[in-house]
């Protein structure tokens, strides 16, 4: 019988603790996303280009210590956005290309203060 209270009083310490999380938007292996920050897309859309997406993971690569995952992209009549996490704490970067792949510009979407 002292087992099954002790069980019982484990498990509503467990359920009250479950409240106590703070979701920041990312995950525990994934840095958040900045405030205020657009929209991280994470399907890829049909009308992404392999040429966009070449040249936007070509363009990270150079500019970060690489292990560049692709993840998302959608297009629209200005550009393609190109959505990519990077290295071991999954930064968000998005990279704005024409759909032949010229002219990518990056932006880091990572929350740098969440760190």
């Amino acid at each position: 019988m002292t087992q099954a209270l002790n069980f019982v009083a484990g498990a509503g310490a467990l359920v009250l603790l479950t409240g106590c999380i703070e979701d920041t938007g990312g995950s525990a292996s994934q840095l958040p996303l900045a405030p205020g920050s657009p929209p991280f897309i994470t399907t890829m859309g049909p009308d992404v280009t392999q040429a966009a997406i070449d040249s936007c993971r070509a363009a990270l690569d150079a500019a970060t210590n690489g292990n560049v995952i692709v993840v998302g992209g959608e297009t629209s009549r200005a550009a393609t956005a190109i959505y990519m996490r990077v290295g071991a704490n999954g930064a968000p970067w998005r990279c704005l290309v024409s759909p032949t792949g010229r002219k990518p510009s990056l932006m880091s979407m990572g929350d740098e203060g969440a760190a």
